[in-house]
């Protein structure tokens, strides 16, 4: 479970790196209301459980359930604004940037059945 902490710690880093180099690129400026951008990305992916995070990200890139317990962490804890900044540095690196159209969409779905459970709590 701590590996694997690590790894998603790791990888938030290397996607805050990618983002802000793929922003750069793009001439996007990350969100205004958020100073240090690959910082915010690396709290927000802090904000869950590893087990969690594992979930999310894999729910996201491929069609695997997240838990109630994932849920109710990714609302609870994560927070729409994290939970859509870190989907959006997800699809800007090279490894998953073709799995964009899907990977947003299910991102935006996994949101939604999430806040449907947190409801129903």
């Amino acid at each position: 479970m701590a590996k694997f902490n690590n790894i998603f710690i790791m990888v938030a880093l290397i996607l805050a790196s990618g983002v802000m180099a793929s922003l750069a690129q793009k001439k996007i400026s990350p969100p205004r209301h958020v100073p240090g951008y690959p910082l915010h990305l690396l709290h927000c992916a802090r904000r869950v459980e590893d087990e969690c995070g594992k979930e999310i990200f894999l729910g996201m890139l491929d069609k695997l359930p997240v838990s109630k317990k994932c849920c109710l962490q990714l609302i609870k804890k994560m927070g729409k604004t994290c939970h859509d900044d870190l989907d959006k540095a997800i699809v800007h690196l090279p490894d998953y940037s073709s799995r964009a159209s899907k990977a947003i969409p299910k991102g935006n779905r996994i949101w939604h059945k999430c806040a449907l459970v947190a409801r129903h709590i």
